[in-house]
């Protein structure tokens, strides 16, 4: 005749196999997981395709899907983000991008900011913002020739 024992660990804590035996079983408190550690459970949100397009996706696996983003405004703001940062890079109108020597000296960038639902330009010193130029005309030129890429990178509707 057959027996079976259920054994049922405290809440918090699961069996630990390693330094369980048959005559003594032992537990330890369950650890948590990292979401990104899970690999069971999918990802669903957005991803930037090549042609520039924000497409849904779901059920993507973490390792793939550590490039997806949760909401399409997200994926916008981040696809905006590396157009603009080619546009600073290679414009020589727009003077380059402010170095991070620069943003260590108390002198004043030029900035473009989000206040409220609004594009605000504005002027800082030390605190580190992206869109930051070296002069106000360059800040206002991007502004007047970006002003799209500027309104998805800052998640303005």
């Amino acid at each position: 005749m057959e027996k079976e024992v259920k054994i049922v660990p405290p809440e918090g804590y699961e069996v630990d196999e390693e330094n369980s035996t048959f005559d003594c079983i032992k537990f330890k408190p369950i650890q948590s997981k990292r979401w990104r550690d899970d690999k069971t459970h999918g990802l669903y949100g957005f991803v930037i395709r090549p042609s520039g397009f924000a497409e849904r996706v779901g059920n993507v696996t973490p390792l793939i899907g550590q490039h997806i983003f949760a909401t399409k405004k997200q994926a916008k703001s981040a696809l905006a983000m590396a157009q603009i940062s080619q546009i600073m890079a290679n414009d020589e109108r727009f003077g380059g991008v402010v170095t991070d020597e620069e943003w260590k000296d108390y002198i004043y960038k030029y900035i473009i900011a989000r206040h409220n639902n609004c594009v605000c330009s504005c002027i800082s010193t030390l605190g580190y913002h992206f869109l930051a130029f070296h002069s106000s005309d360059q800040r206002d030129l991007f502004l007047k020739e970006n002003e799209d890429l500027v309104k998805d990178y800052l998640m303005i509707d």
